[in-house]
């Protein structure tokens, strides 16, 4: 995916401003050569999620102390302090002392757009993903230049055990982790006529940032106040 937008940025030059077409190219030319059937919806939630990672790997870089080996990209920094940001879920922790894959791609692609504020555009929900999934970036096992699998849920979750000594009527039991994936994702079919891939300002962009770091609400909270303000007429 970053190899296509490269490209492009080599053939057109570094003003050119990724759009939904660009992101529907890209899906056409994944597909065609793995054999899939990724949207250019979730080609554009990739794109925007390797941007906000970037974006921390650069705050990772600028932090006191830590060097860079440019042969592995990677972030040297004391491991005691790593250990530290880890405890406190700090966001850069798990770019460091990693190789970090593809970074010489993403700071072709996203360094010049971060200082120019470029891609400073409307962001939805969809530029913010759901939960912190783990991702191919600074990843000691990571997978290849690849988007996940929309539908990548086993089922699989210790949150569908029952308590130790617990009765429950094993009709009624629903796995309520599969719930949360469901209305989520029916969500987000339901903004997708609204609030799709659009790059115009938004009388409301303000809000929905704030609402987007409003992490004290459920996810469902978020995702209802900000389709209310995305389908208000003003």
């Amino acid at each position: 995916m970053l190899r296509y937008y490269k490209e492009k940025i080599l053939a057109d030059g570094r003003q050119l401003v990724f759009q939904e077409v660009y992101h529907e190219e890209c899906a056409k030319q994944i597909n065609g050569k793995y054999h899939t059937n990724f949207t250019s919806r979730q080609v554009y939630h990739k794109f925007h999620k390797l941007k906000a990672q970037w974006k921390v790997i650069m705050e990772a870089k600028n932090l006191s102390g830590p060097n860079f080996d440019d042969v592995e990209k990677k972030i040297l920094y004391d491991e005691t302090e790593v250990v530290r940001m880890t405890n406190a879920k700090d966001k850069m922790a798990k770019f460091i002392n990693v190789p970090i894959r593809w970074y010489d791609e993403m700071e072709f692609i996203f360094q010049d757009k971060h200082a120019t504020g470029e891609f400073n555009v409307l962001q939805t929900p969809y530029d913010h993903p759901m939960t912190e999934d783990d991702d191919f970036i600074g990843d000691k096992n990571g997978s290849p230049d690849y988007l996940p699998d929309q539908e990548n849920n086993n089922g699989s979750s210790s949150s569908s055990r029952l308590v130790k000594g617990r009765k429950t009527d094993k009709c009624k039991r629903v796995r309520a982790d599969d719930n949360v994936v469901y209305e989520i994702t029916g969500a987000m079919d339901n903004m997708s006529e609204t609030m799709r891939f659009t790059h115009m300002t938004h009388p409301n962009e303000s809000l929905f940032k704030i609402i987007d770091e409003m992490t004290e609400y459920s996810v469902m909270v978020r995702l209802e106040l900000q389709t209310y303000l995305a389908t208000m007429r003003i």
